[in-house]
């Protein structure tokens, strides 16, 4: 995005009704899911005639692209606040469950059901890999090299998949050894389910009440062993408990 200083009036109204295109299609998001996404209804909003948003959003695909592009950087800026605050896989667990219970619907859109008839193009695979490349950043800071032999730095060294995990990581930004390449995927499916299974009510409806307890002893399941100091309650730093009753 260019600075306000280099641009000119033209380009600040465009930038302005751009920006305004995407609140008010997140608000629909939030509020009515992604399914029920339509041009004409952010037309409405705006204040404009349908033909006009056109010359913003080329189509209801281009539309969804820039909402998922939006809610990756905006997760990923949480879990960088988070990160910031404490360098831990804790940490960007709770920053991921947090952002997912205030922002359901878009949590959903990028790692829910896809959308019918919609593939996302290749530019939204960096803004999505940004909280993967910190787990996998903090997984490698871990001493985490298995007594399994099948699970060694040795034999991760010979593991055509390693290999290509390290070289993706390398684009990315990130270079690790195979054998945490491989451990951070690991990590990553994990987090990634367990915030998924509490979002989506998939542990029933009783769960909500206990989401930050269970990714607390989540979080101390994957991380006990590999170097990582374990806390000695299961209090967190990162979200205050919640009410437990029973």
């Amino acid at each position: 995005m260019k600075s306000d200083a280099g641009m000119t009036p033209r380009q600040k109204n465009r930038q302005a009704t751009e920006a305004a295109v995407l609140e008010i299609a997140n608000r629909h998001l939030d509020d009515d899911g992604a399914q029920s996404l339509s041009l004409r209804a952010v037309a409405r909003d705006l204040g404009v005639v349908s033909s006009a948003v056109y010359r913003y959003v080329r189509s209801r695909d281009e539309l969804l692209t820039l909402l998922i592009t939006d809610a990756y950087d905006r997760l990923a800026d949480a879990v960088d606040a988070s990160v910031a605050r404490d360098d831990s896989l804790e940490s960007v667990a709770f920053a991921m469950l947090d952002w997912s219970r205030r922002y359901p619907r878009r949590w959903e859109l990028i790692h829910g059901s896809p959308v019918t008839d919609y593939r996302a193009p290749q530019d939204t695979v960096v803004p999505g890999t940004r909280v993967a490349v910190q787990v996998a950043r903090l997984v490698a800071a871990l001493d985490d090299d298995a007594d399994d032999p099948r699970l060694s730095s040795e034999s991760a060294a010979r593991d055509p998949a390693a290999l290509w995990l390290v070289r993706d990581l390398e684009e990315l930004g990130l270079a690790i050894p195979p054998h945490s390449a491989l451990r951070a995927v690991s990590v990553w499916a994990s987090l990634l389910g367990m915030v998924n299974m509490l979002r989506f009510g998939q542990l029933g409806p009783e769960s909500a009440t206990w989401e930050d307890h269970l990714m607390r002893t989540h979080m101390l399941r994957l991380t006990c062993g590999t170097g990582t100091p374990a806390s000695e309650t299961l209090g967190s730093p990162h979200v205050p408990p919640r009410q437990e009753t029973r």
